[in-house]
């Protein structure tokens, strides 16, 4: 008997970007999942097309990003994740798909674990499986400093400031997507 070779898991990473910081978090996060031997594309909601719609369908994993305004997630992925609710959210086309979330804002806290179970909750409604974030970060790990600095583990939250992002949360970015391509993976089979 022949079994056919498998291959790697399909990402998606759909996100909105207002200042850089979460294009700039998206492509980290598409790096390291590569990385993993995953497929990664990189989609943003504000050109949505067939295509890239099809991308998410096809997609074995979507990580989601929108960076928090004012206690939630920005408009421009709000709209996004409206227009799932007519035939993608009835139909159920997301079922059973890996799901996980990430946000930036200016301050440690800024409200981002609201906009963090924004995303858990759209995905829950799409019947989705959710990924969270793994790093403990100092102090309980003196090894982990500056990684996950908003102590979050409901997904990755990243603190964005004119300088961009600091090394830590960069760090941290890239070993999120680490997991959301193993836990791809483990789910393929």
């Amino acid at each position: 008997m022949t079994v056919a070779p498998m291959t790697g898991p399909k990402v998606a990473i759909a996100y909105f970007s207002g200042s850089g910081a979460i294009t700039r978090t998206a492509r980290l996060i598409a790096e390291a999942a590569r990385g993993e031997g995953a497929a990664a594309d990189l989609v943003d909601v504000t050109r949505m097309t067939p295509e890239t719609w099809d991308i998410l369908h096809a997609a074995d994993a979507i990580a989601f990003g929108t960076p928090t305004y004012m206690g939630g997630p920005a408009a421009g992925f709000k709209a996004f994740m409206d227009d799932t609710g007519d035939t993608i959210w009835l139909d159920r086309m997301w079922a059973d798909k890996l799901a996980a979330g990430f946000t930036a804002g200016v301050n440690t806290g800024g409200d981002k674990l609201s906009t963090l179970q924004a995303l858990s909750v759209f995905a829950m409604q799409h019947g989705m499986v959710w990924i969270g974030q793994e790093v403990i970060g100092a102090p309980v790990f003196r090894e982990n400093e500056g990684l996950n600095l908003s102590g979050t583990f409901l997904g990755l939250a990243v603190n964005a400031n004119t300088s961009g992002l600091t090394e830590g949360c960069e760090a941290s970015a890239r070993i999120f997507g680490e997991r959301i391509a193993r836990a791809a993976l483990r789910w393929q089979v």
